[in-house]
């Protein structure tokens, strides 16, 4: 198959360098960085165990360059940061108003939403991965934890992704229904994410104190709350146990709970900065928070409940993000953290 990798960046080289040594015919549309480096060197996946170089992939720089130079496409795989989609929709609506089955493999809810509203339902199927991969050089990407992907099988547009994956060594697994997949991702995304972006704290001390604790557990049951009100449930993912740790987050108590959930956070991020945070702590004034508890509240608005942790937390990223509240107002201090949440709860 020819497959267009939209959004090159750790997950869709991971994903692409896999399908290129398959055999398909892979090509990334990435920054000019990306482009230069598989041009001269070719892409590069360093595991703990074993590393994956292909030299037969294609990059390029700009969709009217994907299009110029490539084949026909048959499916797209789309990996941009989920505050990319609107103008990555635009794009593509510019350049290939028809496209391909796409797949989605972004984080957070709301992205396939705003892809079937542009392209129509068959032709966008819902995708995640479990697996940790960071960028750590232009065309040089590095495992962290190899895990999988899961594909929801309710559209159509599934059927070429699930048959190109289904070549390579990576897991893959299916769900029946996309919102089971993208929420129970969410599930995940959110431990631990938004709060330590805030505090600019790692999550393990997140976990490690019973108030801010608290904060991550009834952020938690709201989008538990409110994925009971759509019908929508809690499935394992590859190599994440979410019915689990939801279920310990949520019942077990908390002197227990917290432990073993801080060790497994620890295990699962591999140490490294939740996403929020790492974004924060770069500089970039767009976060992908609307679409982790920004979609609770989304949600909880068209269901007319209310959400106040998700709220606040939401809110406080983005305000952070955007320059409308100093970051030093919340950095290293979890009681304003906690008065954020408690006026939230008190204003809804």
């Amino acid at each position: 198959m020819q497959v267009l990798i939209y959004g090159a960046g750790a997950v869709g080289c991971y994903l692409g360098a896999h399908l290129a040594r398959a055999g398909h015919g892979v090509t990334l549309l990435g920054r000019e960085p990306l482009k230069r480096a598989v041009e001269e060197q070719g892409l590069t996946i360093k595991g703990a165990e074993s590393s994956l170089h292909v030299t037969d992939i294609r990059a390029v720089s700009t969709l009217e360059d994907a299009l110029r130079d490539g084949p026909p496409y048959d499916w797209i795989a789309f990996t941009v940061k989920a505050y990319d989609t609107i103008p990555a929709i635009y794009d593509l609506q510019a350049h290939l108003p028809e496209p391909p089955p796409l797949a989605c493999f972004q984080n957070g809810v709301g992205n396939e939403e705003s892809l079937r509203a542009a392209f129509g339902p068959d032709r966008v199927a819902a995708a995640v991965t479990t697996s940790h991969v960071s960028v750590a050089a232009p065309g040089v990407i590095s495992e962290n934890k190899a895990r999988g992907f899961t594909v929801a099988t309710d559209s159509p547009a599934a059927e070429p992704a699930l048959k190109a994956l289904a070549d390579t060594s990576l897991r893959v697994e299916t769900a029946a229904r996309s919102p089971d997949v993208k929420w129970s991702k969410l599930l995940l995304n959110m431990a631990g994410n938004a709060t330590a972006a805030i505090l600019d704290m790692l999550p393990q001390d997140i976990f490690a104190d019973p108030r801010l604790f608290a904060v991550e557990r009834e952020a938690q049951r709201e989008a538990l709350a409110v994925m009971r009100l759509q019908g929508i449930e809690v499935i394992d993912l590859p190599g994440m146990p979410a019915r689990l740790l939801i279920y310990v987050m949520q019942h077990v108590p908390s002197l227990l709970s917290r432990p073993v959930l801080r060790r497994r956070l620890m295990s699962g991020r591999d140490n490294r900065l939740p996403s929020l945070l790492s974004g924060l702590r770069a500089g970039q004034t767009r976060s992908e928070a609307p679409w982790l508890n920004g979609a609770v509240v989304e949600a909880a608005d068209r269901l007319k409940r209310l959400v106040p942790v998700n709220h606040a937390l939401a809110l406080t990223v983005a305000d952070i993000c955007a320059g409308r509240a100093a970051w030093e107002t919340y950095r290293g201090k979890p009681e304003m953290l906690l008065a954020a949440v408690r006026a939230a709860a008190e204003r809804l």
